[in-house]
């Protein structure tokens, strides 16, 4: 197909479908909710597997060889569509290419030009065709993506996907960051060194992770300002302590019938990392102070008061 004509049928079909992305800080629940979403017949399975492909922060990394870099990604498309994907999009590559010649950057996140890299490499058409042949290769079901630093890309989620709807998951500051620090340790105790690359998200200072749900609890305040319609706070407390009822609140937002997926009988395939995502949510309390020292715990408290939205 001509590429004018692929882009005009991408295009078509991103006012089309409705897909749903799960975002928010991480350790708030981003997986559990990716879970209960993708067990829903209506939508694509990933029983076995909890992916985040990061393709809104880094579109690039679609069109690069396969590597670490975007496993998630390949996993996400289908390994055996890559090939095709990347055929499809030979102009756009070439565009690419002739960007890279003029020293435009990649990365568009807080740059001054973001919205020049963002058309200029027309990233839209490229995720576009990404999602398009991820949904093939899904059965052509509904799609859900899971990447928690997406609250970051909302505008150009809207761009690609005018009709996608956003579940934005919070949870009590506190016990994201004592979360955070139990799971390194976990990490640690399991033979990943503690000063690893792939560990770096998990022992931040608590200073660095106020300020960044303050960034976050910005990005909420506009989305529900601009496009209330398309977005919804999912509270970790309630999902956790009233699945049923906030199950079938997400679902009636994004428009399908609630499931429950126990009472159904409908068979699933625990993820081996951690069964209980296959399950529906649980009360998962954490001691907070066995992670954060009593100064940390007054600090969190303090800035969270400054919070608007239900950080519970």
């Amino acid at each position: 197909m001509h590429f004018k004509l692929f882009k005009k049928m991408l295009e078509e079909w991103a006012q089309e479908i409705k897909p749903v992305f799960i975002v928010g800080p991480e350790r708030s629940g981003t997986s559990l909710l990716f879970q209960q979403v993708s067990n829903h017949p209506d939508f694509c399975d990933f029983a076995e597997a909890t992916v985040e492909t990061f393709c809104f922060v880094n579109p690039w990394k679609i069109l690069e060889p396969s590597g670490p870099w975007n496993y998630e990604m390949r996993l996400y498309l289908g390994q055996s569509n890559v090939e095709e994907l990347h055929a499809s999009l030979a102009e756009l590559i070439q565009a690419n290419k002739n960007a890279d010649a003029e020293e435009l950057p990649k990365e568009f996140l807080y740059k001054a030009n973001a919205d020049e890299i963002w058309q200029k490499r027309d990233y839209s058409t490229l995720l576009r065709a990404f999602f398009y042949y991820s949904w093939n290769h899904l059965g052509k079901k509904r799609l859900v993506e899971k990447t928690p630093a997406h609250i970051r890309c909302t505008k150009q989620i809207f761009e690609a996907f005018p009709n996608a709807k956003i579940l934005v998951c919070l949870r009590e500051p506190g016990e994201i960051i004592a979360s955070h620090k139990k799971r390194y340790q976990k990490e640690v105790s399991l033979g990943v060194p503690a000063d690893s690359d792939d560990l770096a998200w998990l022992r931040h200072p608590t200073e660095f992770y106020l300020n960044y749900f303050k960034e976050i609890d910005g990005i909420v305040s506009a989305l529900k300002a601009n496009r209330g319609d398309a977005v919804k706070v999912v509270s970790y407390r309630h999902l956790t302590h009233f699945p049923n009822r906030e199950l079938k609140a997400i679902f009636d937002f994004i428009g399908c019938d609630y499931i429950d997926i126990e009472s159904a009988h409908i068979e699933r395939v625990d993820q081996a990392w951690d069964p209980l995502l296959s399950k529906l949510p649980q009360p998962n309390e954490i001691d907070i102070k066995s992670y954060l020292s009593a100064d940390e715990i007054k600090l969190v408290a303090e800035k969270a008061k400054l919070l608007e939205h239900d950080w519970k």
